[in-house]
């Protein structure tokens, strides 16, 4: 079994001027596309799978972390059973594995 693989990343490449970031939600009638003000950079990377290597990564030193728990809420097909039932239980895992005191979910989709 191959243990990596390459891989396209997106990375976001603020404004060069400094200015805050932005994108139009409405597309320009004449383009197709949304105007905004920064650019996106494509890189090929090299993607290792972790499969038993889990505890070689750290929020700290990777930017993720690996964790296994089986989630109490197991039908993700309501999204407001999701934000009722998923939103809390992950809001308490993250609380109990970075120390946060807060945290704020805005997606699951």
């Amino acid at each position: 079994m191959s243990t990596s693989t390459i891989g396209k990343l997106e990375y976001f490449v603020p404004p060069e001027d400094g200015t805050r970031p932005f994108t139009n939600i409405n597309v320009d009638v004449q383009t197709g596309l949304r105007e905004k003000n920064w650019v996106q950079d494509t890189k090929q990377m090299q993607i290792e799978n972790l499969r038993g290597k889990e505890d070689s990564v750290s929020l700290d030193t990777a930017g993720f972390q690996l964790y296994r728990r089986a989630a109490r809420h197991t039908t993700f097909t309501d999204d407001a059973q999701i934000k009722k039932e998923y939103y809390p239980e992950s809001i308490d895992l993250i609380k109990e594995l970075t120390g946060a005191s807060r945290v704020v979910l805005f997606d699951h989709s």
